[in-house]
Order: structure tokens, then C-alpha cells, then sequence
């Protein structure tokens, strides 16, 4: 009779290690298989940089280029014009409030002068004889009135005694004397109107012509105000004391008038005037602040006017220190201005290279701790200045990736390194 032969039971270890060892061989194959479908380079590492994930302080600012000028300016443009006949003053020279910097002749301007001069005596003599004919008319003709009404009084009382004796029967006056007399009497007093009259109209006659004659002289007045200052013009002289930093004329050109001729500069305080790129006109404004490097020392400033014009992608903003200026500094120097567009926080953060231009900051390699390989690593990178880009996503503390371009990588999965890092 047969027995039955009992296969011996495997025990919980044994099971254990049969898994644990399928387990590794999955993972070997599926390794095998990844590795099969990634792309490699193998690269020289002596022109490679790297750099470490690190968590510091990062600040969020842009490089502009500036240039030193004077905070205070005065340009000297000129009213009237003319030919310069002598410069007293040569450019780059110190010179004082009042001080004469060039002369012009204008002989149109100085014979308009004189004419319009001679006009306005002419006016003040016309004004002057109708005031004085006006005076002289009314006392004749007050003399008239006067003569006239004294003579109206004799025959009107003749004709109140003429007109009470006709009523008298036996009256000694005849009607023809008492006709007389009262025709006599409204002669007189037409007469009298018509005076009056006479004396109104030429008072309003004389009243325009007066008016007349000062409008006249008012704008005469003023002609020959403008022309003695145009006259007055034709000697520059400085509007205020300070560094007269040019002078742009020749004896004997002609100057137009409100050509600019020259400035004068205050240079007891200073400006920077910066070009700035206008992908950051929503970003700076007045009260910016920011830093000025001189000296090996990082100056404080601020922005105190922003330019709306925009020229070739670029406008301007006018900069200033708000503390300690430095002395080294020189009129028309360039100087570079970083503007502050965040204050300083903890983040994590890695030095900026030339993968940014590259990746636009999606992806990175990170390299192997052996150093001998870097992978390519999907990231989220965030603000950034010209040093250092923020760490959002995807890298730790303590990694290293490749910050170097990655132009000739031609965007393989895997760099692998002929000498290790």
C-alpha cells in the first residue's frame, strides 16, 4: 500500500525572503526598463558650475545704469536774440548771481524801441492838448452860459412887467413890444439848450478821446516795456550763483530767441538720472527705495520723480541719497542703482546662472550625491535678482544643481560626468 508523502511546509521567514527577493528583482527590472528610456550626455565638468540649495535671506531687486547730475540746474534760453558780439565767460567756469556771461546786438529791437518810444511821447503830447483844449472850451463856454443866463433874467422880468401892464386897458405897451419881448425871451432860452447841449456833446467827445489816448499809452507802455527787455535781454547775465557747465555760442552767430544757450549748475547736491527698462514701470515709483555702489560701499537712495515718457522700451527716474553722499562724486559719472522691489525675508534659495535663460526656471539638474551624474529635476522657482532665484518646489536644503547654461545639453534626461564633482 502506497503512503502519502507530505511536502514540508515553508515557514513565515522563508516566505518573507521569497518576497522580499521578488520585490528586488521588480525593482532591478523596472530600473533596467526606466534606464533603458533615458536620455544621457556625457559632459566635461571643468567649465560646469554648481551650486548648493541653501535658506538665507533674499532680497528682491534689478541693476539699473544712472547717471550723476545735479539735483539744481538753471538753463540759460535766450528772449530775444540777436548776434553775440562778446562772451565774457567761458564754460566750466564758477560764476556769480549778476554776472555777465555774453552780450548780443539786436539793432531791429533797439530802433523798434526808439520808435515805439517816440510814439508814446507823441501819445502823452496828444493827450496832454486835448486835456488842455477840453479846459479851455468848457471855461468859454461856462463864460457863455454865464453871460447867456444873466441876459435871460434882464428880459424875462422885462416880460413879467411887459405882461402885467397888458392887462391894463390903458396899458403904455403896446402888443407889438410885448411880442417882442416874449419871443425875445424863448430865444434866449432855446439858445440856452442848445448850449447845454453843445457843452454835452463835446464832454463826451473829449471823454473818448481821452479814453483813446490812455488805451494807447497803456499798450504803448507795455510795447516798450517788452522791447527794453528784450533790449535788457540782449546782456546775459547769471540768474543765480553756481557751475556755468556750458556755453553754446561763437561771437558772431546768430542766436533765436528761446534757443538754450547754456546751464548753470548747483553742485552742492546731486541726483542720479536712471534708465529703467519698462517691464518694471508698474514696479517703481516715488518713495522707491534702493542702494548705490561707490567706494566699495553701498549708498542709500530713493526715487524721488518717475518720467511717464517712454523712449526705445526705456524711461527714467530721477534718484537721490537720503542719507550720506559720497564725496568722490562727480558730475556726469554712471553709477549703478539697484532698486529694492521686496524687503528681506527667510527662503530658500540658490544662486542664479545661466540654466534660468534656459529652463525658464521649470526644471534643473540635480546632481548625484556621488557627483558623478545629474539628473533633470522638474522644480518651481520664484522671484529672483541677479544673484540668487527663490526655491519654491522640488529642491531641498543641501541639494546641488548645475547653474552653468545648459545650452549643449540638448535637454537629456541624465548628465553623466567624465571626472566626478
Amino acid at each position: 500500500m502506497d503512503r502519502v508523502i507530505e511536502k514540508p511546509r515553508r515557514s513565515p521567514l522563508q516566505l518573507a525572503l521569497v518576497g522580499m527577493a521578488a520585490l528586488a528583482a521588480l525593482l532591478v527590472a523596472w530600473q533596467l526598463w526606466a534606464r533603458a528610456g533615458t536620455s544621457r550626455l556625457k559632459v566635461d565638468t571643468s567649465r560646469m558650475t554648481t551650486a548648493v540649495v541653501e535658506k538665507g535671506l533674499f532680497r528682491e531687486y534689478y541693476p539699473f545704469e544712472g547717471r550723476v547730475e545735479p539735483a539744481t540746474s538753471v538753463y540759460l534760453d535766450v528772449e530775444g536774440g540777436g548776434r553775440v558780439e562778446q562772451i565774457f565767460v567761458e564754460g566750466g567756469q564758477y560764476i556769480e548771481e549778476g554776472q555777465l556771461i555774453l552780450k548780443f546786438s539786436n539793432p531791429q529791437a533797439q530802433r523798434s524801441a526808439i520808435e515805439t518810444e517816440t510814439r508814446l511821447l507823441e501819445t502823452l503830447d496828444i493827450q496832454r492838448n486835448t486835456e488842455f483844449n477840453r479846459a479851455q472850451s468848457t471855461l468859454l463856454l461856462q463864460e457863455q452860459l454865464l453871460n447867456l443866463e444873466h441876459e435871460i433874467n434882464d428880459v424875462e422880468a422885462k416880460f413879467r412887467r411887459y405882461d402885467a401892464l397888458m392887462k391894463n386897458p390903458n396899458s403904455p405897451i403896446s402888443q407889438e413890444e410885448y411880442e417882442l419881448t416874449r419871443d425875445q425871451l424863448k430865444y434866449l432860452k432855446d439858445r440856452r439848450e442848445l448850449m447845454l447841449e453843445r457843452m454835452r456833446q463835446e464832454e463826451i467827445i473829449s471823454a473818448r478821446q481821452l479814453e483813446q489816448a490812455k488805451k494807447s499809452i497803456v499798450r504803448l507802455t507795455e510795447n516798450l516795456g517788452l522791447l527794453e527787455q528784450i533790449v535788457k535781454s540782449l546782456e546775459v547775465r547769471a540768474p543765480i550763483s553756481g557751475h556755468l557747465s556750458t556755453i553754446s555760442a561763437e561771437v558772431g552767430q546768430n542766436i533765436q530767441p528761446g534757443q538754450r544757450i547754456g546751464q548753470i549748475d548747483l553742485l552742492d547736491e546731486f541726483k542720479i538720472r536712471t534708465s529703467i527698462d519698462q517691464a518694471y514701470s508698474t514696479r517703481v515709483s516715488s518713495g522707491t527705495t534702493g542702494h548705490v555702489l561707490i567706494d566699495g560701499r553701498a549708498w542709500d537712495v530713493t526715487v524721488s520723480k518717475v518720467y511717464p515718457e517712454v523712449q526705445q522700451n526705456v524711461f527714467q527716474a530721477d534718484v537721490v541719497f537720503t542719507g550720506e553722499v559720497p564725496a568722490t562724486l562727480r558730475r556726469g559719472q554712471t553709477v549703478t542703482v539697484e532698486l529694492s522691489f521686496s524687503s528681506p525675508s527667510e527662503s530658500l534659495i540658490v544662486a542664479r546662472g545661466g540654466f534660468y535663460q534656459h529652463t525658464a526656471g521649470r526644471w534643473v539638474y540635480l546632481v548625484a550625491p556621488d557627483g558623478r551624474s545629474a539628473r533633470r529635476m522638474d522644480v518651481r522657482l520664484g522671484r529672483q535678482n541677479p544673484r540668487q532665484v527663490e526655491v519654491l518646489e522640488g529642491l531641498r536644503e543641501g541639494d546641488r544643481i548645475v547653474v552653468s547654461g545648459y545650452d549643449t545639453y540638448n535637454n537629456v534626461d541624465e548628465l553623466q560626468f567624465k571626472e566626478p564633482l
